[in-house]
């Protein structure tokens, strides 16, 4: 099985410019839709192709010039493909549309509809806008727009109209291949996603990807505003480490595998929601987003909504060496067990800053991973909060850190749900918790560990069972100022300093 890692006024106007400062103020959407380079301007109906999609346009758009700075017109009509159209090398090329219909023939059995330039022969200045690709067909869809250009990539308002039953390439690839180069992708649209390889007569592994930045991507890509979703192997996929994608804002929704997966140093996620709120039955690990390696992944201000959860809401893989998860909202409901954040045994430094989990299912709202060594990579925790009515019946902690070296500052942890929920269990050594507030059914902190210092924190079973337990071995904790109600129950021998602390 294969792999999907597939006459008007103008003004002249500096891309370069506009793509750099995508970044702050200035944003791609500010192009206006008259702005292109020097060079040719073709209406392709003036020229002889039919906006009915009675015949073909393929004959008529090979037949054109491609020199550079060329600009491909469609005003508005439907418009029929039956071959690729490719085009390679060049430096300034345009397709533009005016609420304009492409439809792939019934009978093309090809795997591209525009592919615009190559990773051996990349082009360069590239502009795309205002195309519907139509896959409302049987059995139907395809890669309709293949870009990899050295710099100076900005696509904006492509949609795609119907679900890709073909189990062809899905239907987008963008790569900027030079490591200084940039690009955009701005409103780009493929909500109803596509089916599973074994649902159709195609043969790619599993099944399209919506957006895929494929492993020749070495520069730093946008991603904004776009609705992706479900597809059946990841609705925005970064297939490698040496590129960077900044994801800003859109809707991702109900992919498997996952809804946006992550690979390269500083690649990140701003301002986005992603669902989960529906399952097919090929649907076995939704997960919403996955952080697969780089260094100083980022994700800032996102939503994550599990409302059907079978995956992780946000999975930090072994290969990432330093993740933030910042000002975010996490909401698992009850269905099946799963983990809101993991972070895996290998991943390193990890930040999770200002975060609300609100988790109603069985399972952990956070599972650190990782050596239990005091000095492994830290992870830390601050002035993030879990709530919920998860309960404790596939594991009993809301929160389990078996990583050593983990900071809790200011973590507060009400957990209502039976089974003897808890509130978290600390497992690797040289752990610190401080000021926090745990208030589980049942026994809210649970220490087997040595050298874990528990200051200012304020533990309560809500079934008045003792605040806090201290396993058989643990030595070296120190207890100062804090409030344990009901006391603690001290496991067997243990070794614990108290200063200062209540008891009510």
């Amino acid at each position: 099985m294969q792999d999907e890692s597939g006459n008007t006024d103008r003004t002249i106007l500096s891309r370069r410019q506009l793509l750099t400062g995508i970044g702050g103020s200035v944003a791609a959407a500010s192009l206006s839709r008259n702005a292109t380079a020097d060079g040719e301007w073709i209406n392709v109906v003036d020229v002889g192709a039919d906006p009915t999609g009675e015949e073909s346009i393929s004959p008529v758009l090979d037949a054109l010039t491609t020199e550079d700075g060329t600009t491909f017109y469609f005003p508005e009509g439907e418009y029929l493909m039956d071959d690729m159209f490719r085009n390679a090398g060049f430096n300034g090329f345009e397709l533009r549309g005016d609420d304009a219909t492409i439809v792939p023939a019934p009978d093309y059995d090809g795997r591209w509809l525009f592919k615009l330039g190559t990773y051996e022969e990349p082009g360069e200045d590239l502009y795309i806008e205002g195309l519907t690709f139509d896959f409302s067909a049987d059995e139907t869809g395809l890669r309709v727009v293949q870009a990899q250009v050295k710099d100076d990539l900005l696509v904006q308002d492509l949609a795609v109209s119907g679900r890709h039953d073909s189990g062809k390439y899905g239907p987008f690839c963008f790569d900027v291949t030079h490591p200084d180069g940039i690009g955009s992708i701005e409103n780009v649209r493929l909500p109803d996603g596509g089916e599973f390889s074994e649902n159709t007569p195609g043969d790619i592994n599993v099944g399209p990807t919506g957006i895929i930045v494929s492993q020749y991507h070495e520069g730093k890509l946008w991603v904004r505003n776009c609705d992706v979703g479900p597809w059946p192997d990841n609705g925005l996929y970064c297939s490698t480490e040496k590129g960077r994608v900044v994801v800003k804002g859109g809707l991702f929704k109900n992919s498997n595998i996952a809804s946006i997966r992550l690979s390269g140093d500083y690649s990140s996620i701003h301002d986005a929601t992603v669902i989960v709120d529906n399952q097919r039955d090929n649907d076995i690990n939704q997960r919403a987003i996955r952080l697969d390696g780089g260094a100083y992944n980022w994700v800032e201000n996102t939503d994550v909504y599990l409302k059907q959860p079978n995956g992780r809401a946000i999975s930090i893989q072994n290969d990432v060496k330093w993740a933030r998860i910042q000002d975010c909202r996490v909401v698992v409901e009850d269905g099946e067990p799963t983990r809101a954040i993991c972070v895996s045994p290998q991943t390193g430094k990890v930040d999770i800053l200002n975060t609300e989990v609100e988790f109603d299912a069985p399972g952990q709202a956070l599972h650190i991973q990782g050596p239990s060594s005091a000095d492994a990579d830290p992870v830390y925790v601050l002035k993030t909060t879990i709530t919920g009515s998860g309960d404790g019946s596939h594991g009993r902690h809301a929160v389990r850190a078996e990583r050593g070296n983990c900071l809790f500052d200011r973590l507060d942890v009400e957990q209502t749900g039976d089974d003897y929920r808890r509130g978290i269990k600390i497992l690797g050594d040289g752990c610190t918790l401080k000021w926090g507030d745990y208030n589980t059914t049942h026994i809210p902190i649970v220490n087997d560990a040595d050298e874990t210092t528990f200051h200012g924190v304020t533990a309560r079973s809500l079934d008045d069972d003792e605040g806090m337990k201290i396993l058989d071995g643990s030595s070296g904790v120190e207890l100062v100022e804090s409030t344990i109600h009901n006391g603690i129950w001290e496991d067997g021998e243990v070794s614990v300093t108290y200063d200062g602390n209540w008891y009510p």
